[in-house]
């Protein structure tokens, strides 16, 4: 079952959507008989930052609920995957990767599609002034992200 973003963020509420980082809590909300957590960095990058890919542009348009992918119905979980018109997940990127010291705060999030996501993967050695140096293993492949 498709939903619209505007009824799944209704659904968090925006004390969920508005957090800078997750701090504990497990609060969660009742879709089709399963839990789905509250809090998600995930939910607060698309609420913050838009649902548009920071690359390529591909917009999310739906959510869909989705296995939780941390072992399918251990506790009788889901949760909400944004997709674009053609299927595309959407994803939460690392502006700055784990890798390379960047953190898991809304600050370091952007939207990206699944295919730019992978494209880009954790080869950046850094990110200055918002400009994402390029891979040295291959530097063709990763000319789009030199302004992000």
């Amino acid at each position: 079952m498709k939903y619209s973003i505007k009824d799944v963020f209704d659904m968090l509420g925006e004390d969920a959507l508005k957090i800078s980082e997750v701090k504990g809590g497990k609060e969660s909300i009742k879709v089709e008989g399963f839990k789905v957590y509250k809090r998600s960095m995930r939910y607060a990058t698309f609420y913050q930052k838009g649902c548009k890919c920071a690359v390529c542009g591909k917009e999310g348009t739906y959510f869909q609920l989705d296995s939780d992918g941390h072992g399918g119905n251990i506790e009788n979980r889901r949760h909400f995957n944004l997709y674009a018109e053609d299927g595309t997940l959407m994803t939460k990127d690392h502006i700055l990767p784990k890798k390379w010291g960047g953190k898991d705060t809304i600050d370091n999030f952007q939207t990206m599609c699944k295919d730019c996501n992978e494209a880009k993967g954790s080869q950046y050695e850094c990110v200055i002034d918002g400009i994402v140096a390029i891979p040295q293993d291959n530097p063709e492949k990763c000319k789009q992200f030199v302004s992000l």
